[in-house]
């Protein structure tokens, strides 16, 4: 590590509506800062009133909250940038700033940030970040990286596999390198050459272009343009990558059989979960196999890579456990998947009066599945139980409240549904009632 006198001085400015991620991630992330130098201030811009347990977590992490009501249009980032400002001013001996957001709002100020000398740490989700503002960095994280996602091998003779220099192997890579590309774009972006690499390491975490046989990035890019993958278009440093009209023999095959992966593993952990059942990674690495699926064969060397890209798509989240047992595999719900969900039901489950929740709510109750190792399906079926119901009936008729918010109402159903007793359940969901001073009780009968 740097010696004290060296080490650089640090202020960190997060805009968390535009970057967040669940606590473990923040906690890493916020450590690997601290690692780096130190670190004189640290900042984080949202609407608390919303995200109350969240600033209660980054409050213990060393932030201070600055308030943003989300009643106007980029008030965070107006509000952040002013900060920034400010800062310089104040704290001349900071030498390195820490911006934790993708947005393009920010390039002018972030380059001026560069322009005076600073050092420049960009952290964010690269699929939807813009392109100036990850190539004007010193130094880019993607804030999946933080995840802790210590997955062993469920086979020692899988630990030994790794990427060759092989055709095939070239291949699968200039596949994964269009899927980049073309993220990149659904999401309104221009993909240049630095911006496609973060994307690209974000979805295929143990990409690597040396174990190709390309010495560079760029000679890596080169190659999969000679063969008709991809287009370079203009002039380095704005060059912009393109995907070639005609695709090469096989590729549209290669992304049906990986995506066909992806399907049959959500379906495997979600069938898993629904029935109480183990997703440890031998526990799904067994099932696979059952079913037909080698995962080598379709470019993953182990199984470990194959559920970490399912991971960075989005598809499941491996979460950690205790040193002594496996990481859990759980089925991840995506904003736009709840939205569906909550589109579709929200008047037969919540009542005819009751909207769709925002996003923040959405993203509290995705988060809420995760932690109760739940399905959205599983949801559904807790909210539409005679018996669950009834028993959230009796604990709003005792506590004389007529009904509770769709994420409150969630969350009571799936505690309830996991087997909780009722005052396991209202003491958690009390918990989350406190900003509109409501409290839970159950019968004393």
């Amino acid at each position: 590590m740097t010696s004290e006198e060296n080490a650089p001085h640090i202020s960190i400015f997060w805009d968390l509506e535009n970057v967040h991620d669940i606590y473990s991630t923040h906690e890493a992330m916020t450590k690997t800062i601290h690692d780096a130098g130190k670190v004189i201030k640290a900042y984080a811009f949202a609407d608390w009133d919303t995200r109350r347990r969240m600033a209660e977590e980054l409050y213990d992490l060393g932030y201070d909250l600055i308030h943003v009501p989300d009643s106007k249009d980029n008030a965070a980032d107006y509000k952040m940038a002013s900060y920034i400002l400010e800062h310089l001013g104040r704290y001349p001996e900071v030498n390195c700033y820490v911006m934790v957001t993708g947005d393009g709002d920010f390039k002018l100020l972030a380059g001026a940030l560069r322009e005076q000398g600073n050092q420049l740490w960009i952290i964010s989700n690269p699929i939807i970040t813009s392109s100036e503002m990850s190539e004007l960095a010193n130094r880019y994280s993607d804030i999946h990286s933080f995840r802790p996602t210590d997955l062993d091998c469920s086979d020692p003779a899988d630990c030994e596999r790794l990427f060759t220099s092989s055709d095939e192997s070239r291949r699968i890579a200039a596949v994964r390198l269009r899927e980049a590309v073309q993220a990149i774009l659904d999401a309104g972006n221009k993909p240049g050459i630095g911006h496609v690499k973060h994307v690209m390491r974000s979805l295929n975490p143990t990409f690597n272009e040396r174990q190709l046989g390309f010495p560079t990035w760029s000679s890596f890019l080169d190659w999969a343009e000679s063969m008709g993958y991809i287009k370079q278009e203009g002039e380095l440093p704005s060059t912009i990558i393109t995907i070639s009209d005609e695709v090469p023999e096989d590729t549209t095959k290669l992304s049906e059989d990986v995506q066909d992966a992806f399907s049959l593993l959500v379906s495997v952990v979600e069938d898993k979960v629904q029935q109480n059942e183990p997703t440890t990674l031998a526990v799904i690495n067994k099932e696979l196999k059952e079913q037909g699926l080698d995962v080598e064969t379709i470019g993953y060397p182990k199984l470990a890579d194959f559920l970490l890209s399912a991971d960075k798509r989005g598809y499941i989240r491996v979460i950690p456990s205790d040193e002594s047992q496996s990481p859990t595999i759980l089925p991840y719900c995506s904003l736009d998947k709840v939205r569906s969900w909550f589109e579709a039901n929200v008047s037969n489950l919540f009542g005819s009066s009751v909207k769709v929740p925002r996003d923040v709510f959405l993203e509290k109750i995705m988060n809420m599945l995760l932690e109760n190792k739940t399905t959205l399906h599983q949801m559904e079926t807790y909210l539409k139980d005679s018996k669950i119901r009834s028993t959230y009936n009796e604990i709003l008729e005792t506590s004389n409240v007529p009904f509770l918010p769709p994420f409150q109402m969630c969350l009571a159903h799936v505690l309830l549904g996991k087997g909780q007793s009722c005052e396991e359940t209202v003491s958690t969901v009390n918990e989350e009632l406190r900003h509109v001073s409501i409290t839970l009780e159950c019968s004393q009968e």
